[in-house]
């Protein structure tokens, strides 16, 4: 399927525009986004793709009226229903009733510290006409249900940090939804969803456009997706427009997304079942672990050996991410045990382990350097001299493909690819033995994701690392991953060797990841 099919009423007319727009450093330099015109007629999902960096954000930021902090317009205008939102009067009737925004990051839109139902109660209050407590209590039920999270008591008393990330997506969606926007601006709005989830997300657009007179315009780097839900497509290379017209469904995912793993495999590199033959690596053994009192996993039991690449699939929900945090020792299990072991011996539970989160926001201090980020586990955990750190600083950001001049900027200032290249580099810097990676390529265009999934392969086969990719995308983890094991309601339902598993796959949680979203079409399964 290439675009909607509900057609746009012909009097609509642009419910946002933007003319000339040009965004650069404060301090001087070449923009990050160049003499950009854009309409967004009601009724028509707009959406805006190109590699991590090329300016995409910062497009959709301008509908805001904001710019990422050491940036400033140098140029253009914006409309949005016919206000200026960087007009502070234009920006107070705007945001959240006439604009609505969901970041890539659904954390930050998250108040850690007040339940998921009273956020959203409080939003309803502020940005919608819903009042008396009944009906903003029918009013939270109504969102939690169309964004497909549970709307009892007991989930809309958890905490943000009870929730998965793709949980936390919808969460902030049903949060950018109180106030019932014409305009909504989602950036990566698939980024922590499931295919099976990601085609729901299809389904909620088109209900929330259904009416022709609301728009959206999405920032995305999932092809098949972006060409499905599209009415346009606008695409930016190094901050400028160069294209602007109907969306191309991409020929297969297995061609442009994942190439087989041959095709990546450097010359005179061992094959994927050639990893290090060792009695070490990560054993897990009967892990329970629970968010208050709500059970999350249930009696998992796994065995990761040194130097392999074990693929950790399931729904939004299933319990990945508690599990990537009981691995690195973040999330201490009420059960069981997780220990790494070098040649058969017991080194400690989680020493040797980190993690690279899949928010980024919350795993960088926003108000430190990456340079400072880089450089202190190079001295606190490795011991290195100063000058020593700063130098194999820059040799870790030229492994993830950043240069030098990122070093002096703090994550607000960059893109959301960059940061999530950042939060490997400053990872690698701690020595890990294993490397437990949660949805790490959800934020990054195809292109960056296979050149960060080509690193840790590399780093894996070179280094002996184990790799654990924590994820909901079966055509990232098929081309790297000897093991895949599936998760459903916090338990292990089906693992196996990758070729077995997608070859036969015996549980219909594993059909479903295989058949929904992108995930649809062939894939390079090693054997």
């Amino acid at each position: 399927m290439t675009g909607r099919t509900t057609p746009r009423p012909p009097d609509a007319g642009p419910l946002a525009e933007i003319g000339g727009l040009t965004v650069g450093p404060v301090a001087g330099g070449p923009p990050v986004l160049e003499d950009a015109c854009l309409s967004v007629p009601a009724g028509q999902v707009v959406a805006v793709v190109g590699r991590s960096g090329s300016g995409k954000s910062t497009l959709a930021h301008g509908l805001l009226g904001h710019v990422r902090p050491g940036l400033e317009v140098r140029g253009g205008t914006v409309r949005v229903a016919g206000l200026d939102p960087f007009d502070r009067a234009g920006a107070r009737r705007l945001r959240g009733r006439v604009v609505s925004f969901l970041g890539q990051d659904p954390a930050s839109s998250l108040n850690p510290a007040l339940r998921i139902g009273t956020q959203i109660a409080e939003a309803v209050r502020l940005r919608s006409s819903v009042g008396g407590t009944e009906d903003v209590r029918t009013r939270v039920a109504e969102l939690l249900l169309s964004v497909r999270l549970p709307a009892d008591r007991a989930f809309q008393r958890r905490l943000p940090r009870q929730l998965s990330g793709g949980q936390a997506q919808r969460a902030a969606l049903a949060l950018a939804l109180a106030g019932r926007p014409g305009l909504l601006v989602l950036d990566e709005p698939t980024s922590g969803l499931d295919p099976v989830l990601a085609d729901g997300m299809r389904a909620l657009l088109a209900d929330v456009l259904s009416a022709g007179d609301r728009a959206a315009l999405l920032v995305s780097h999932a092809p098949a997706w972006t060409a499905s839900v599209a009415d346009r497509v606008v695409r930016l290379e190094r901050g400028r427009i160069v294209e602007d017209g109907p969306p191309v469904a991409p020929p297969s995912v297995r061609s442009a997304e994942a190439p087989p793993a041959d095709a990546r495999r450097p010359e005179g590199a061992r094959g994927a079942a050639d990893a290090p033959a060792t009695g070490g690596g990560l054993h897990v053994r009967g892990l329970h672990a629970v968010h208050g009192r709500v059970p999350v996993l249930h009696d998992v039991s796994l065995t990761l050996p040194a130097g392999s690449c074990t693929a950790v699939v399931g729904a939004s929900g299933s319990g990945k991410t508690t599990l990537a945090r009981c691995l690195a020792g973040l999330h201490p299990p009420v059960r069981g045990s997780v220990d790494w072991r070098d040649d058969g011996a017991p080194r400690g539970r989680g020493a040797p382990v980190q993690l690279v989160a899949q928010d980024t926001r919350g795993a960088l201090n926003p108000r430190e350097t990456v340079g400072a980020a880089l450089r202190r586990p190079l001295r606190g955990v490795r011991g290195r001299p100063a000058r020593e750190a700063a130098a194999e600083a820059v040799r870790l950001l030229g492994l993830v493909g950043l240069d030098a001049g990122v070093l002096t900027r703090r994550p607000g200032e960059l893109s959301g690819g960059q940061r999530q290249r950042v939060a490997l580099a400053r990872t690698l810097a701690a020595g890990p033995r294993a490397l437990v990676c949660d949805e790490i390529t959800s934020a990054l265009d195809p292109e960056t994701a296979q050149g960060v999934l080509d690193l840790l392969d590399s780093l894996r086969r070179t280094l002996g690392l184990t790799v654990v990719m924590v994820t909901h995308d079966l055509t990232a983890a098929a081309p790297r991953a000897q093991r895949i094991v599936v998760l459903e309601a916090g338990r292990v339902v089906e693992a196996g060797r990758a070729g077995r598993v997608l070859a036969h796959p015996e549980h219909p949680v594993t059909r479903a990841l295989l058949a929904s979203g992108d995930g649809a079409t062939a894939l390079a399964v090693p054997e």
